[in-house]
């Protein structure tokens, strides 16, 4: 059985191509909050760790970047809202954690998004059973937006729902219930993206 909601993805695309022409003038990532006495880290070089997700700010308001389950866990999703609607806020809550300065963005800013792209990924489900073998839901296939695209004059963008392998943040795992964002090719490829129409 394939999961294929197609009001779903007729609703998910229409999202994403908003995107298409939109000049994206500030950028806000948000992490968990840092109880650390260290500014979290976000910049890995060619790859930055958003976390819970990314604000855009646009020329036709804020758009938030995340990771959902509309599919299954866990695809990145495109919403024309505030990031504050998809995350619980409060003293001890999330929290903007950068970029500031300097960053891959720097270059990138008030040019408009010229062309996006998703990246879609079959998972094949077994069959969910009781403990006592009982099938109460069939095996099924599953497609998942894990990645999302977007090409600026200066050179593409990636939001993937990935989470980096820790301690040494170079392997990621994708799906994953984080945002990455990706600025070179050659990291797509190393995360498991061969598709040369995506990542080159």
């Amino acid at each position: 059985m394939t999961v294929n909601d197609a009001d779903a993805r007729v609703a998910f695309h229409r999202k994403v191509h908003a995107l298409e022409g939109l000049r994206i003038h500030a950028v806000d990532y948000w992490d968990i909050h840092n109880y650390g006495p260290e500014p979290a880290r976000w910049d890995y070089g060619d790859w930055h760790h958003a976390v819970m997700g990314v604000q855009l700010s646009t020329d036709a308001g804020p758009v938030t970047v995340t990771w959902t389950s509309t599919f299954y866990p866990y695809g990145v999703e495109v919403f024309a809202e505030p990031i504050g609607r998809h995350l619980v806020l409060g003293e001890n809550g999330p929290e903007r954690i950068g970029p500031d300065g300097e960053s891959r963005w720097t270059g990138i800013l008030d040019t408009p998004v010229l062309r996006t792209t998703t990246s879609w990924e079959r998972i094949e489900l077994g069959p969910a059973t009781l403990a006592s073998g009982e099938v109460v839901e069939p095996a099924r296939v599953v497609e998942i937006p894990t990645a999302l695209r977007l090409d600026f004059s200066a050179g593409p963008v990636w939001f993937a729902a990935a989470s980096p392998q820790y301690p040494s943040m170079e392997r990621a795992f994708t799906a994953g219930d984080e945002i990455m964002i990706v600025f070179s090719a050659a990291k797509m490829r190393d995360m498991g993206y061969d598709d040369p129409t995506f990542v080159a």
